[in-house]
């Protein structure tokens, strides 16, 4: 009951009925309306916490978060703006998000796709052919291709970017393009990309398919600032668990609030799943146990494993228990699922990963912030490369050095890609604590980072690129040299 109430009223956040910062109905009112139980609309709250949909204050109620704050590398949220229509700003913004990644991850799939995942694609694009004369048809099946090119990538994070596009793939056949008034030229642009990929062809895959996506960026050129930097989410109780300790400041915005015991449960699991001592698969005690252990009522380790399963990390079987969910099922874009991630626990397969997933996005990103920051979004980027030089321990160098990539991300102007930013921001973050003193070269990376500064000050998007890129090598350089399970450098 509570999932139905969750995407009611995720729907409603997304398409505006219910604005920023507005007060929600009380649960009494919402359990009325839903015909449901109160505890059904507080656990569909958490839900809708746990994607940065709303935030709970004590004494004042739940409130529309920030869009700042919304995670909209959320597979659920991206499918209630389908639901709702698809707003023009946020349609530009997926475009040329998909330009940045699509492209890349082409280029990737004619380096590493097996013999079935080209067939995978090439089974799309007859299926696209047997259908330019059914519009729904034909844009499943070229769903289906983009989503068998992700797969193809070698990447798994990459990979999961294809549960974000896919839906809007689709409801993008509601919205009049190029590839509407000639679908039968779009299946051979997208055949092309095939013969690439098949052929180990790398540099052509990548072409192609940025051909494949252009026409998608007519009548998309208009923008929209930058959203501000999102305010503290608040609590719904200061109750004291001294047992799960107490999290360092930190620059991160968007994480799940640990201050309610729920959400301090939330975190102290969510931890242990990700770090192995709850395994894939496994049973995890029953509510009495975490509530004796964590000295916390039944209810407050209900809603934590509510927050939990939103963010895929366990399931629920009526008279199975709850069990910790398949890896593959896990929202690794999800900030919080990051930030649990301990640096010297991830596996050295995820951390290449993700750092190929940073060079896919963030060269774009410098040269997108290039063009289109304004002066506030400047001034920001400016003042995290003084922090980083004024940093003397590890926590400041970790604050400053998140802050300047974050920013960089904001004043790209795009939804998308800010969100990715607020993604990647937790593991920056942790990987820079581990750190026992600010490393001599700190000196290096300051200067790589404040180069990528003057090039977007100077609107150089090139410049910017190219300076992204380097940055990026310095960091891999250090990624080579460090203990082996973790980052240990500066980035």
């Amino acid at each position: 009951m509570h999932g139905k109430v969750a995407h009611e009223l995720g729907r409603q956040i997304v398409a505006g009925d219910l604005r920023e910062g507005a007060l929600l109905p009380r649960e009494a009112e919402l359990s009325e309306t839903y015909r449901v139980s109160r505890q059904a609309v507080r656990e569909a709250l958490k839900v809708l916490a746990a994607k940065g949909l709303v935030v709970t204050r004590r004494r004042t109620g739940s409130l529309v978060a920030s869009r700042a704050l919304w995670n909209l590398l959320d597979p659920d949220v991206i499918a209630w703006h389908g639901h709702v229509g698809v707003n023009a700003d946020f349609l530009c913004d997926l475009v040329a998000f998909r330009l940045l990644l699509e492209p890349k991850a082409a280029a990737l799939a004619a380096e590493h796709a097996t013999a079935g995942q080209i067939e995978q694609i090439r089974e799309a694009i007859e299926e696209m052919r047997r259908n330019v004369d059914d519009r729904t048809a034909f844009a499943e099946a070229d769903a289906r291709f983009h989503v068998a090119v992700f797969a193809a990538s070698g990447n798994s994070l990459i990979d999961r970017l294809s549960t974000i596009i896919a839906p809007l793939l689709e409801i993008g056949a509601t919205v009049p393009s190029s590839v509407e008034a000639n679908p039968a030229w779009a299946a051979g642009r997208h055949d092309r990309v095939l013969m690439a990929i098949a052929g180990r062809d790398a540099e052509v895959a990548q072409a192609t398919m940025s051909e494949v996506l252009a026409v998608y960026l007519a009548g998309n050129d208009s923008r929209r600032p930058a959203d501000a930097k999102a305010g503290d989410s608040g609590d719904d109780d200061t109750s004291e668990i001294p047992s799960l300790g107490q999290r360092e400041p930190s620059a991160v915005g968007g994480l799940y609030p640990s201050q309610p015991l729920h959400g301090r449960v939330a975190h102290a699991i969510g931890a242990r799943i990700v770090s192995g001592v709850f395994r894939e698969g496994s049973t995890l005690p029953r509510e009495a146990e975490f509530a004796a252990e964590y000295k916390v009522s039944r209810q407050a380790v209900r809603e934590a494993l509510k927050v939990l399963a939103a963010k895929g990390l366990v399931s629920t079987r009526r008279r199975a228990g709850t069990s910790v969910a398949s890896r593959a099922d896990w929202n690794l874009l999800d900030p919080d699922v990051v930030a649990w991630h301990q640096p010297q626990d991830l596996p050295r397969d995820f951390l290449r990963e993700l750092g190929e997933l940073r060079r896919v996005v963030e060269p774009a990103a410098a040269a997108i912030a290039a063009e289109r920051r304004n002066a506030a979004q400047m001034e920001r980027i400016s003042e995290a490369i003084a922090a980083m030089r004024r940093a003397s321990t590890p926590a400041g160098w970790a604050i400053a050095d998140v802050e300047f990539h974050m920013a960089v991300a904001a004043a790209t102007g795009n939804m998308l890609i800010g969100s990715f930013g607020r993604t990647l921001a937790p593991l920056l973050e942790a990987s820079i604590r581990e750190r026992s003193e600010v490393a001599s070269a700190a000196i290096l990376a300051i200067n790589r980072h404040a180069v990528i500064a003057e090039a977007i000050r100077r609107r150089d998007h090139e410049a910017a690129r190219k300076a992204m890129v380097a940055m990026l090598d310095l960091a891999d350089r250090q990624f080579s040299q460090s203990a082996a399970g973790g980052l240990r450098q500066p980035a």
